[in-house]
């Protein structure tokens, strides 16, 4: 019997599996998300970041269907001082959706990023969407007020204007990207976060507060996680504190001494060993996916006002404004029984409080394409 479930074609540049970094996270939770609500889910996959025989296979087990784009060099770039919007999508990539379009009946395009958005021009049979995942129009001067030097793709407001026109919807990760995003298009906006399902996992049993910090390399965490080393090693008390994630296999010369854990096989593995996460964000755009899933496997969590930019924060440990402030209030949970309750418990609404939240944005959503 032909399957009679609505067909989605979800277009990315980042592989699903493993997801050990905030977009393809992002990426597989989308498409779980919708076909929990009943969709079939096509994935085309530009393969511009890491491969392997193993991620064939995971991503040929998750999806109804995988189409492979090889690599294609970037176009050189158009703009004097950031990159034209499709200086990144290939035509090869674009002749590719045209074809899928022409061979099945989707429901709707989902393509990620605005700058894999030229491949909505051949959609015309489909609800045309962009999932964002982050603002890119603007990128490049935020990264050098907060002293990063900008890199991937980053373009002007008015060319990302250019890339959210080409959609029906338009979809931002929290709320105060949407309301930035409304102000560059008159298509319609929606928030749809970013769920994580995971288990609570016990603390570990030690009298010793165990701090842990768990990110991928990207310049925005290799900044923050720098300032958070140069702040400990001048605290008094010394901190016990643990590294997990690709940020490991960075150069840093860190001061405060932390044990590095490197790459594990699973989240729980980092979870499993700390009593407290950190996210010492300094700046950036998104959702900072690692606050969630801190949240999400049962640990409290200390940040700064970034880290918790797009949820709701119940505690003043959860937004604080500097990295000085993050060390003193370590020094502070370390030692206060009563501190660790009231943070975990805070943690624990702002995670179901979010959930809920983004449950139901996922409900509407399918609603409003179907």
């Amino acid at each position: 019997m032909p399957n009679k479930r609505p067909r989605l074609l979800l277009v990315t540049p980042t592989h699903t599996h493993p997801a050990r970094q905030g977009n393809s996270a992002r990426i597989l939770a989308f498409g779980r998300e919708m076909r929990r609500r009943g969709y079939a889910i096509d994935l085309l996959y530009y393969k511009i970041d890491y491969w392997s025989g193993n991620t064939a296979i995971a991503m040929r087990a998750e999806w109804d269907a995988l189409h492979l784009i090889e690599p294609q060099p970037h176009r050189k770039q158009t703009q004097a001082s950031h990159w034209g919007l499709d200086d990144w999508c290939p035509d090869v990539l674009v002749h590719k959706v045209r074809q899928l379009c022409q061979q099945h009946r989707y429901q709707a395009v989902v393509v990620n990023y605005v700058w894999l958005s030229r491949v909505l021009e051949e959609v015309d049979n489909a609800v045309k969407v962009i999932d964002t995942h982050d603002v890119f129009g603007g990128r490049a001067e935020l990264a050098m007020a907060s002293g990063v030097e900008p890199s991937w793709f980053f373009t002007s407001p008015e060319e990302e204007a250019t890339g959210l026109n080409r959609a029906d919807l338009v979809l931002a990760i929290q709320n105060e990207e949407r309301d930035l995003l409304l102000s560059r298009t008159h298509r319609p906006v929606y928030t749809i976060g970013h769920p994580v399902h995971a288990a609570y996992r016990p603390l570990p049993t030690t009298d010793t507060t165990i701090f842990g910090y768990f990110a991928s390399a990207n310049p925005w965490n290799l900044a923050s996680l720098r300032a958070l080393d140069q702040e400990l090693a001048q605290t008094p008390q010394p901190m016990r504190w643990v590294m997990a994630g690709s940020i490991c296999r960075s150069e840093m010369n860190l001061h405060s001494s932390p044990r590095i854990m490197g790459m594990v096989q699973a989240p729980a593995e980092f979870y499993d060993k700390v009593s407290c996460v950190l996210n010492p964000m300094l700046a950036g755009t998104g959702l900072k996916i690692k606050t969630i899933e801190a949240m999400a496997h049962g640990r409290p969590l200390i940040g700064t006002q970034e880290a918790f930019r797009g949820l709701e924060s119940f505690h003043p440990l959860q937004s604080l404004d500097t990295i000085k402030d993050m060390t003193m209030a370590m020094t502070e949970f370390a030692s206060s029984d009563a501190l660790r309750t009231e943070l975990s418990a805070a943690c624990a609404l702002t995670y179901v409080a979010y959930m809920a939240a983004t449950q139901s944005a996922y409900d509407d959503f399918a609603a409003l394409i179907r």
